[in-house]
């Protein structure tokens, strides 16, 4: 029952392991491993990260589902995908639906802001996704899902040896959903959505070098949720393809190690707005083209027993060309360099990690800024750690914000975040009654002043830059396990933002409150059941206020045999459907069932 047993970390906030032969170790902590996620039945990165308490997955306005962190969105919070960023060029989004869980190998997560070394971007956190390797034992692994949405996917993923030195992975997915909205006046309106996945990865690897070639595309088609309460217009993404590829090369040359990237993603999108639910009667069309293009190249150097030194060059670069019809278009391009310099020191008990960098913007009106961050970690004691991170770093606005013709603003100046935070966490183990009852309890205070934090002002109908916003919070989590057979853990978090032009509350869908438990019971057999509550506090979207709601999640999860991990899921069992956006409303109570083979 390996997959199942794993389970038992899923709700662990660190696990201090990294691949071992990689050239440089980022700050993000490890959170989820791909053996977690199929035990919990999570289909993609989106469900993925739904299953971590400081993250909030919710629904776009264009459909698709983005990532907050402490009150951090859009292109504040950078996710990478083996190391690329892979935000949307234009809106500075990303759809976290989009990535099918089958080849996910393990997902890290930093609260605090990204490290100059690692590029430009990332002020409010990171979220770092590594796919499997193409180089290991031969696998085939397969997962078929089937929700009550109604809607259904299944994804295949499979490597195989070339030679002494050489190795493929390929990977397919495809979704379909056929759910019914509600609209206003007892209408309905058919989902359609339909998606369609292809990756591949050549590897080679021969002693301390290693080159790998990515490449993928992903095609879909869905309709943006409407509102259940409002008449308006109807979003339909009639086809929104990206193609992606990137190379890597790792590589000793004495004792510098190096490594290099280079990445290339495109984006098509058709959208159309429609007035009826028939989709007849097109108000207007939108056709986007937007290009990402750019390298990282790292060095870094042990010095001596207990040090490290690296430097990093990264450049990256968006452009897109968009047309709305009737002779409007948008045009708008902006290239993000950063020079950037880390030294960690490492001794039993102790890590020091500064890093410094200089962002350079071109083709936006802006001034070169400075950036750093450190990050010091200190173990008093046995299962004892204290943490403090101090950071600095910045964005520039998305080409979207900047060029939209109707609500752009090409005088958009980039955010610059300052951030604060003191980390403690204690884990200690007893025996109780013959067994071992480990608990672990964690608090992290932290603050974070912004400048310059982009947002649709709704009386001008165009995005300005707020002046100064403040954020405080704290998070906080409790695990208890006895042995593997019972645990049950929660967490708490507070957060109040408050800007000096706008006052308190200037981030739309911000609850301060936010707290979950859940509890997981592993009977003598196959069988795993966990059950997990979570409370959203009210928030305000534009000018209403979203109500609090609770809603409960339970899953059981058997394995079959060696090759065989079936599991069953129940999202939002009491129905509540909680207001996501004012007007928006969630699906409800979704029943899934998961089926995953694996064979090596």
């Amino acid at each position: 029952m390996e997959e199942a047993a794993a389970l038992s970390e899923a709700e662990v906030i660190e696990v201090w392991a990294e691949r071992p032969d990689k050239p440089f170790d980022r700050d993000t902590k490890l959170r989820l491993t791909g053996a977690e996620l199929a035990a919990r039945g999570a289909t993609d990165l989106g469900t993925a990260l739904a299953l971590l308490p400081d993250v909030t997955v919710r629904e776009g306005g264009r459909g698709g589902f983005n990532i907050d962190v402490r009150g951090a969105r859009k292109g504040s919070v950078r996710i990478l995908l083996d190391g690329v960023s892979v935000s949307d060029p234009y809106y500075g989004t990303f759809d976290v639906s989009t990535i099918p869980i089958t080849d996910i190998e393990q997902i890290r997560v930093s609260t605090s802001p990204s490290s100059p070394i690692d590029g430009p971007g990332g002020p409010g956190g990171v979220v770092e996704v590594h796919t499997r390797d193409a180089i290991g034992p031969q696998l085939v692994r397969a997962r078929l899902t089937t929700d009550s949405g109604p809607g259904a996917s299944v994804s295949t993923s499979a490597r195989v040896a070339l030679g002494a030195h050489s190795a493929l992975r390929l990977s397919m997915a495809g979704a379909a959903g056929a759910r019914d909205f509600s609209l206003p006046m007892d209408t309905e309106l058919g989902e359609s959505r339909r998606s369609a996945t292809f990756a591949s990865r050549l590897e080679h690897r021969r002693g301390d070098r290693r080159l790998a070639l990515d490449a993928g595309v992903d095609d879909r088609r869905y309709i943006s949720p409407p509102s259940d309460e409002r008449i308006g217009t109807i979003l339909l993404i009639d086809r929104e393809t990206t193609l992606r590829a990137q190379a890597a090369a790792d590589d000793k040359l004495g004792a510098l190690q190096l490594q290099a990237r280079g990445w290339v993603d495109r984006l098509h999108r058709q959208s159309r707005f429609f007035l009826d639910p028939a989709l007849t009667d097109q108000s207007s069309a939108e056709d986007l083209r937007a290009l990402r293009v750019g390298g990282q190249a790292l060095v870094t150097r042990p010095l001596g027993r207990w040090a490290r030194w690296a430097a990093s060059a990264t450049v990256d670069r968006d452009s897109a060309d968009v047309s709305y019809g009737e002779g409007r278009v948008a045009k708008g391009d902006a290239t993000l360099t950063e020079l950037a310099g880390d030294l960690q020191l490492e001794r039993p008990g102790l890590l020091v990690d500064g890093a410094v960098g200089v962002a350079v913007p071109f083709g936006i009106d802006a001034s070169p800024w400075l950036e750093g961050k450190l990050d010091v970690r200190y173990r008093p004691a046995t299962g004892v750690e204290l943490a403090a991170i101090a950071a600095r770093k910045g964005r520039t606005p998305s080409l979207r914000e900047r060029f939209d013709p109707q609500t752009g603003n090409e005088e958009l100046s980039p955010e610059l975040a300052h951030h604060a935070e003191l980390r403690l966490a204690i884990e200690q183990e007893r025996p109780v009654g013959g067994r071992r009852a480990s608990v672990r309890l964690e608090a992290a205070p932290y603050v974070r002043r912004t400048r310059g934090t982009v947002r649709m002002d709704p009386k001008l109908g165009m995005q300005v830059n707020l002046g100064q916003l403040d954020v405080r919070g704290v998070d906080t989590s409790v695990r208890v396990a006895l042995d593997a057979r019972l645990e049950a853990g929660g967490g708490y978090s507070y957060i109040f933002a408050t800007s000096d032009l706008t006052g308190d509350d200037p981030l739309d869908r911000l609850p301060r409150h936010r707290f979950d438990t859940w509890l997981r019971v592993t009977p003598p057999g196959p069988i795993t059941a966990l059950g997990h509550l979570r409370y959203l506090g009210r928030r305000i979207d534009q000018t209403e206020t979203l109500g609090a709601y609770t809603t409960l999640e339970v899953s059981a999860t058997a394995q079959l045999g060696s090759a065989y991990l079936a599991v069953v899921r129940v999202d939002d069992v009491l129905d509540v459907r909680p207001e996501t956006r004012s007007g928006y409303h969630a699906a409800g109570r979704v029943v899934t069932v998961l089926l995953q083979g694996t064979w090596q």
